[in-house]
């Protein structure tokens, strides 16, 4: 067969609507875009951060899989480089082994875009996405992830991901339904740190970031060794003034903003790992290593008073890590997987080691998405 990669036009549509639906057919629950003009992140002239799509294409007729390359700038060790989120490889191979070697024509194809490449979120080190990863050379670690129970009841009552057993179940309801369950978790929170967000400082929501927030960026982005362009235009693309989904804070000391951070609080229905809580994320920030820990304290106390019943946060950096153990918050197991191609790993070293050193949370790669 003759596998050509090419870039998504419209003229392309009707065949990736048929190849989704081989896909959908055979049971797989992933699915390429309908349209070939991103939702999310169009090229716009100008624009630095954006996505484009790439599809496999048999005989310049049958799609056979495809793939999402996000650009965006990043400064690693100090150097503005323009890195690629390789994003949503799908083949046919996931149901039709004559066509397995797509998923290589794919990511070869993406590495000569962009040789330097990182993919995000993928469900962690022991998943099938890992494992090809690691064949192509990869390397692989895990993004920390931290929680804090705010309603213990109904914590016990909906964390499908603990609620594993029948006696399981049967037991998270007893201490739910009894009262031990809330005495145990409180009496544990008792003894963890709690900073207070209190004054002089300031917490303001607003419903687009002012051109302050430039002044962030150039104060913190030497602080780390890898970390996405966070300007006041990327915020802006990344959480746009039109999507109401987005609590955006800045922090303010006086007549200076010493911080920002992005929020969700989002009710949950049969989610599979939260069931029906209502949860709180801090999903992007920054701020100096001196101000980190009130803009979380800040982060946290919005999202409780907005009725979140557990607060997340996924977050390499070890400033923000310390950040929110100082606010109360448990380091849990994480998912949320972090690969880097082989010229990537070369510019940022070895990936599980300089972990601390870079940030990463749930505003770089895919987004916020299931939060």
């Amino acid at each position: 067969m003759s596998i050509a990669i090419v870039s998504y036009t419209a003229a392309h549509e009707a065949a990736v609507r048929e190849f989704n639906a081989r896909l959908r057919a055979k049971g797989a629950t992933w699915a390429f875009p309908d349209s070939c003009v991103p939702q999310w992140l169009p090229r716009r002239e100008g624009n630095t951060l954006y996505q484009e799509y790439f599809l496999a294409v048999e005989n310049g007729l049958v799609v056979r899989g495809g793939y999402i390359l996000k650009r965006q700038r990043f400064l690693v060790n100090g150097n503005l480089l323009e890195i690629g989120d390789y994003r949503l490889p799908l083949s046919e191979g996931l149901i039709d082994r004559s066509f397995a070697l797509v998923a290589l024509d794919l990511a070869c194809d993406n590495l000569r875009r962009l040789p330097m490449s990182y993919g995000l979120g993928f469900g962690g080190e022991h998943t099938h996405t890992a494992d090809y990863a690691r064949a192509m050379r990869w390397s692989i670690a895990t993004v920390p992830f931290y929680f804090r129970i705010v309603h213990p009841a109904t914590f016990l009552r909906n964390i499908r991901s603990l609620r594993t057993s029948r006696f399981r179940c049967a037991l998270f309801d007893i201490l739910a339904a009894s009262g031990l369950g809330w005495l145990g978790i409180t009496a544990m929170k008792a003894t963890r740190p709690r900073r207070r967000f209190r004054p002089p400082l300031e917490c303001l929501q607003v419903a687009e970031f002012p051109g302050t927030v430039d002044n962030i960026w150039e104060k913190c982005k030497d602080d780390y060794a890898f970390i996405a362009v966070r300007d006041c235009s990327v915020l802006r693309t990344l959480y746009p003034a039109d999507d109401p989904r987005f609590i955006r804070l800045l922090v303010r000391r006086g007549n200076t903003v010493v911080g920002w951070a992005v929020l969700l609080n989002t009710p949950m229905t049969n989610h599979k790992q939260f069931g029906g809580m209502q949860v709180g994320t801090l999903v992007d920030c920054l701020a100096s290593p001196a101000d980190a820990a009130d803009v979380v304290a800040c982060a946290a106390q919005v999202l409780e008073h907005g009725g979140a019943d557990i607060l997340v946060s996924n977050q390499s950096s070890e400033t923000w890590c310390q950040a929110l153990c100082a606010s109360g918050f448990l380091a849990g197991p994480s998912n949320f997987g972090l690969t880097a191609s082989p010229a990537l790993a070369k510019q940022i070293g070895p990936i599980r080691d300089r972990m601390p050193t870079f940030h990463l949370n749930r505003g770089d790669g895919d987004g916020p998405i299931h939060l």
